[in-house]
C-alpha cells in the first residue's frame, strides 16, 4: 500500500505532501511536525475504521437514552417515596426493551442497513406500546420525562423512515473525525488546528478524499471504494510513550471520574484519547493465532527483555520474569516500551491489516535495543502490518540505511520522509521519477543532521 497524503495549513505544516507506504519513517528535527502528521492522520484513518452505521445510530439514540436515565433515577439513586412498586416494574421493562435497542444499535451495519432499520422501528413501537401503558402517571416531574422520551421516539422513528446509506456514512465519519481530533490533539475546537487564519486548511488523501477544515466545522469528499478499504484493515493504532502506560491505572481511574454536567461534551483531560483506545482494545479476547510469533519470541527472549508484560482482568499491567511479578510503574521503562509491542502481539491486537503509528520508538531504549525495535518492525511490516514512526534515532535510521544496501528492493517498501524547518520533502522536485536517488537524497540529509551535533563535539573535544 502507497499512497501520498497533502496537507495545506494545518499545525506546523503550510504545504506539505508525505508519502505513506509499508513502512513510513517521519524524521527530522523537533517541533516540525512529526508527531503532528502521526495524530492526523491517526485521526482520519481511524474516524475511517469505525462502524458508521453505529456511530451515527447511536447518536440518533442518544436522546432517549438520556431522557431514560433521568426517568430511571429516582430507581438508580433508590428513592422509595418517588415511584411505587407497579410503576418501577414499568420502568423496569421500559429499561431492559431499551437495552435490546441498543445492542441493535452496535449491531448495525451499512452493508444490511434496510434489514437493520426495520428491526430498529419495531422495536422502537415495543417501547412506545410500554411508554403507553405506564400503570398510573409518576410525578410531575417524571411525566415531563416521560412526555420527553415519547417525543424523543417518534423523532427517532422518522428519522430511520427517512435515512439512507450514503446519510449515515457522511454522518458517521464527520463526528467520529471530529471527536477524534478533539480528543488526540486535546483541543476545545478543531478549527484550533488551523494555521494561519483566512487560508484554507486541508487534508487531501491520494484517491480517497480531501478534507477541509474551517471556523465553521469540517466538510468532505470521499470516495466510498476507500472507506471499504480502510475497514478491511483490522484495526488502527497509536503507541507513544510508554510513561502512559506506567500510569495507565491512574489515567483511566481519572477519565472514569463521574461529571454530573457536561455529560454529551467531551471532556479534555490532557492525555489523547488514543491512549484509551488502545487500552480499551487491550482488555478485550481476540480469537485465532497469534499472527507474528517469531517476533514476539525475539522480544521477549532472554537476549531482549528476558520476560512479558501481562495484563490482568482489571486491566493492570505487571512484568512477569522467572516467576516474578513487578507492577509496571517500578518496571524499567525500556522494558514497557519493547513489552508493550510484544503484548499487543500476544493480545491479537495486532495482526495482518492493521495500521500502527508509533511516535518515537526509540524513547528510553540503548542503543543496542533501538536496533532490536527497528528489526521487529520492520518485520511486522513485511508480514502485513502497516508501521508509520516518527523518529529522531540514529540507530533506526542507520539499520534501515544497511538494511536497504543489503537488500536494494526493500526501498520499495519503505517511505521516507524528511522534515525541516523549511518543510517536508523538499527534494522531491528533482527526484521524484527515480525513487532510489529520493530514498538517497532524504536518507543523507536525515543522517546528516542527526550526526552533526556529535561530530562537531567530536571535532572541538580533539
Amino acid at each position: 500500500m502507497a499512497f501520498k497524503v497533502k496537507i495545506k495549513n494545518i499545525g506546523k505544516l503550510a504545504d506539505a505532501e508525505i508519502h505513506i507506504g509499508d513502512f513510513t519513517v517521519f524524521a527530522g528535527p523537533n517541533n516540525t511536525g512529526k508527531s503532528f502528521v502521526s495524530k492526523l492522520l491517526y485521526s482520519l484513518f481511524n474516524a475511517m475504521n469505525a462502524n458508521h452505521a453505529e456511530t451515527h445510530l447511536d447518536n440518533l439514540l442518544e436522546p432517549v437514552k438520556r431522557t431514560l436515565r433521568r426517568l430511571m433515577a429516582p430507581v438508580r439513586y433508590d428513592r422509595d417515596g418517588d415511584y411505587d412498586r407497579a410503576t418501577r416494574s414499568w420502568l423496569s421493562a421500559l429499561e431492559n426493551e431499551n437495552k435490546k435497542l441498543e445492542t441493535l444499535v452496535k449491531e448495525a451495519s451499512i452493508d444490511e442497513l434496510d434489514e437493520t432499520i426495520s428491526d430498529l422501528i419495531s422495536q422502537i413501537q415495543k417501547i412506545e406500546q410500554i411508554a403507553t401503558d405506564i400503570p398510573q402517571p409518576p410525578s410531575k416531574r417524571g411525566q415531563t420525562y416521560l412526555d420527553r422520551l415519547t417525543n424523543s421516539l417518534t423523532e427517532l422513528k422518522k428519522g430511520l423512515h427517512q435515512a439512507e446509506a450514503e446519510d449515515f456514512i457522511v454522518a458517521g465519519i464527520e463526528y467520529e473525525i471530529r471527536q477524534n481530533l478533539i480528543r488526540n490533539f486535546q483541543v476545545p475546537n478543531i478549527s484550533d488546528l488551523q494555521g494561519e487564519e483566512g487560508r484554507p486548511s486541508e487534508v487531501a488523501v491520494e484517491d480517497f478524499g480531501a478534507f477541509e477544515l474551517s471556523p465553521e466545522g469540517l466538510s468532505f469528499q470521499i470516495n466510498r471504494s476507500w472507506i471499504k478499504q480502510l475497514q478491511d484493515y483490522s484495526r488502527v493504532i497509536y503507541l507513544e510513550s510508554p510513561v502512559y502506560w506506567k500510569l495507565k491505572t491512574a489515567l483511566e481511574d481519572i477519565w472514569d471520574y463521574p461529571v454530573s454536567r457536561f455529560r454529551n461534551r467531551e471532556r479534555l483531560s490532557g492525555v489523547p484519547g488514543y491512549f484509551f483506545d488502545l487500552g480499551r482494545a487491550l482488555k478485550f479476547e481476540y480469537t485465532g493465532e497469534m499472527a507474528f510469533p517469531d517476533v514476539y519470541t525475539k522480544l521477549t527472549g532472554e537476549e531482549v527483555i528476558g520476560g512479558r508484560i501481562a495484563i490482568s482482568e482489571t486491566g493492570d499491567l505487571s512484568f512477569r520474569e522467572n516467576g516474578r511479578h513487578f507492577s509496571l510503574p517500578v518496571t524499567a521503562t525500556g522494558i514497557a516500551n519493547l513489552g508493550i509491542l510484544a503484548l499487543l502481539i500476544e493480545r491479537k491486537v495486532l495482526d495482518e491489516g492493521t495500521f500502527l503509528f508509533i511516535d518515537e520508538p526509540e524513547a528510553h531504549l540503548h542503543p543496542a535495543w533501538q536496533v532490536i525495535m527497528a528489526e521487529s518492525l520492520f518485520e511486522l511490516s513485511r508480514q502485513g502490518v502497516n508501521i508509520a514512526i516518527a523518529t529522531h534515532s540514529v540507530d533506526i535510521l542507520k539499520w534501515l540505511e544497511v538494511r536497504t544496501k543489503k537488500n536494494p528492493e526493500d526501498k520499495q517498501r519503505i517511505a521516507l520522509n524528511h522534515f525541516s524547518a523549511t518543510g517536508v520533502n523538499q527534494f522531491n522536485a528533482d527526484n521524484e521519477d527515480n525513487a532510489e536517488d529520493d530514498f538517497e537524497t532524504k536518507m543523507g540529509a536525515i543522517m546528516h543532521e542527526l550526526t552533526t551535533p556529535f561530530s562537531d563535539l567530536y571535532l572541538e573535544g580533539l
